[in-house]
C-alpha cells in the first residue's frame, strides 16, 4: 500500500513539473512574440475580434500601397504635362518670330523644322510610361498610345491606339479613384478623337502652326490655338493636383487609423513583458524546488523498498 502511495505521489509530482514547464514555455513564447494570443486556443472569446482588426489593418495597408502607386502615376503625369506646356511656350515663341514680316523663306523653313521637332517631342512625352505602363493610354496601356503618321501630301497626323478608360486604384473599400486620364477622347488629355486621329489639343495646335508657316498661312490663328492648348494643359494639371491632394489626405487618414487599430491590437493581445518575466523567474524557482522534492521522494521510496 505504501509503495502504491509513493508511486501516485511520484506521478503527481511529474505531472506538476510538466505543467510548470508548459506554463514557463508559454510565458517565454509570449515574451518573445510580445503577444498573449498566439493561436486561437489561447483566447477563443477574443479571436474573432482579433481577426477582424488584423483584416482591417491588412486591407488598409493594401489601400496605402494603391495610393502610393496612384501618387507615382499622378506625379509622373504632372511632370509630363509641365513639359508639354513648356514645349507649347517654345512653339509660341517660334510663332511670334514667324509673325515678323522681315523673315525670309529660309528663316520660316528653319522655324518649321523646329516646330516639327516639337511635335515629335510632345508625342514622346505623351508616350511617357511608368513601370512599363503608358500613362496616357487609358487601360490599354501595354503599348505606346500615340503614333505619328506623315501623309503623302506632306501633312502630319497623330493617331491614338489607347482607349478612353481612365486608370483607377482602389483607395478605400469599393472606392476606385482615377489616377490617370485617357490620352485622347471625350475627356482626353491631348485632344478628342475622330476615329483614331487626334483632333484639337496641343497636337492640332502644333500641326496647324507647321501648316501656317507655309506662305499665306495665318500665324495669328496659330498663336490663339497655342494659347488655348496651353490653357487646356494647365487645366489638366490643376485636376492632377487636386487628385494628388485627395490621395494624400486619404493616405494620412489611413495612417491615423492604423495607429488606432494597432493600439487596439495591443489592448487585445499585448503582452506585459515585465509581468511575464517575473512569472518565468518564479516558474524556474518552482521547477527547481519541485525537482528537489521529487528527488527526496524517490530516495525515500527506494530506502523503504530496500527495507
Amino acid at each position: 500500500m505504501l509503495r502504491v502511495s509513493n508511486i501516485l505521489m511520484a506521478n503527481n509530482m511529474a505531472n506538476y513539473i510538466q505543467k510548470n514547464l508548459q506554463r514557463s514555455a508559454k510565458s517565454q513564447e509570449q515574451i518573445s512574440t510580445g503577444k498573449t494570443i498566439i493561436r486561437p486556443s489561447d483566447n477563443p472569446s477574443e479571436i474573432s475580434h482579433l481577426m477582424a482588426v488584423n483584416a482591417t489593418i491588412a486591407g488598409n495597408e493594401q489601400y496605402a500601397r494603391n495610393i502610393q502607386d496612384g501618387l507615382a502615376y499622378l506625379n509622373q503625369s504632372d511632370t509630363a504635362l509641365d513639359t508639354v506646356g513648356k514645349y507649347l511656350q517654345d512653339a509660341k515663341t517660334l510663332a511670334l518670330q514667324a509673325a515678323n514680316g522681315t523673315l525670309t523663306d529660309a528663316d520660316r523653313e528653319h522655324i518649321k523644322e523646329q516646330v516639327d521637332k516639337i511635335i515629335d517631342a510632345v508625342k514622346d512625352i505623351a508616350n511617357s510610361s511608368l513601370g512599363g505602363k503608358y500613362l496616357f493610354a487609358g487601360t490599354k496601356n501595354d503599348l505606346p498610345p500615340f503614333r505619328r503618321v506623315d501623309l503623302p501630301d506632306g501633312t502630319t497626323e497623330i493617331h491614338y491606339d489607347g482607349n478612353e478608360q481612365p486608370v483607377t486604384r482602389e483607395i478605400l473599400f469599393q472606392a476606385p479613384y482615377e489616377v490617370t486620364s485617357a490620352g485622347a477622347g471625350a475627356n482626353g488629355v491631348f485632344g478628342n478623337l475622330s476615329g483614331t486621329k487626334v483632333i484639337g489639343g496641343p497636337f492640332a495646335a502644333l500641326i496647324n502652326l507647321k501648316k501656317n508657316l507655309e506662305p499665306g498661312g495665318d500665324i495669328n490663328q496659330s498663336l490663339t490655338e497655342l494659347d488655348n492648348a496651353h490653357d487646356a494643359i494647365l487645366t489638366k494639371r490643376v485636376g492632377v493636383g487636386a487628385r494628388t491632394r485627395h490621395l494624400e489626405a486619404v493616405k494620412e487618414q489611413l495612417e491615423d487609423q492604423e495607429v488606432r487599430l494597432k493600439s487596439v491590437l495591443v489592448d487585445i493581445q499585448g503582452a506585459d513583458i515585465a509581468k511575464l518575466t517575473i512569472e518565468v523567474a518564479q516558474n524556474q524557482l518552482v521547477h527547481q524546488a519541485s525537482l528537489m522534492t521529487a528527488s527526496n521522494l524517490l530516495n525515500t521510496s527506494l530506502l523503504q523498498y530496500l527495507k
